[in-house]
């Protein structure tokens, strides 16, 4: 029995979604980049202050923020810094229509879809551990800043 194959409009529907979910990956990409940078900015910015917090707790909590902060950056470098599958993605030229049988072209379709729709996952779980290690980080920093301030005050 031959099987049917899918209707023009389910394969262009199938590329409109590839589409919808490419953007997103971008997206996500470009926002993992901005926040990448404003980590790197903030870990920076405490490393170069952290000669002025006194000795005692409050250079141990800098030191810890500090920590957080780098694992912050870490956590975030393995999806920034390898090829940018969205923008790689885009670059795929669409096949022609007779070149390849539509239950193939669908099949490739849904394999894209698939694929990107993973990355978005692995993109977003990293940029959320990211954003709250740096929460964390500059938590650490602001409470070392208050116990400098409260109990070290000249």
């Amino acid at each position: 029995m031959a099987t049917a194959e899918p209707p023009r409009a389910a394969i262009e529907t199938a590329w409109h979604v590839l589409g919808v979910v490419q953007g997103s990956v971008v997206r996500l990409e470009d926002g993992a980049t901005r926040v990448a940078a404003a980590q790197v900015a903030g870990f920076i910015a405490l490393w170069t202050q952290m000669s002025s917090f006194e000795n005692g707790p409050p250079r141990v909590l800098a030191w810890i923020a500090w920590g957080i902060l780098l694992g912050a950056v870490i956590s975030l470098a393995p999806v920034i810094t390898p090829r940018r599958l969205g923008r790689f993605w885009s670059s795929i030229v669409r096949s022609a229509g007779d070149a390849v049988a539509p239950a193939t072209e669908l099949a490739v379709v849904e394999d894209l879809i698939e694929t990107l729709a993973n990355q978005y996952g692995r993109l977003f779980r990293h940029l959320r551990v990211s954003i709250r290690l740096s929460v964390a980080g500059v938590l650490i920093a602001a409470i070392a800043f208050i116990v400098e301030k409260a109990f070290y005050a000249p």
